[in-house]
């Protein structure tokens, strides 16, 4: 499985858990774009939270560099 495919194993059913989704747009030997749909609001005021993207793409980020550290990865917000 490539790279891209295992970051998108381990990080989409984190973005599914709020109704969010991830999918990968492209990938190269260098590169990870991918696209990510936010599900419901951080702030928690109807007491359903969603995970900030900023969180989400520094836990990407924190794999990335483990597994694949020469990697940059692009993230693509899409409209909620």
């Amino acid at each position: 499985m490539a790279i891209g495919e295992q970051l998108l194993a381990n990080f989409a059913r984190i973005a599914a858990s709020d109704g969010g989704a991830l999918s990968l747009l492209e990938e190269t030997e260098s590169l990870i774009r991918l696209a990510y749909r936010p599900g419901g609001e951080a702030d928690c005021d109807d007491g359903v939270c969603a995970l900030p993207q900023s969180e989400l793409e520094a836990m990407m980020l924190a794999w990335l560099a483990r597994k694949a550290p020469d990697v940059t990865l692009e993230i693509e917000r899409l409209p909620a």
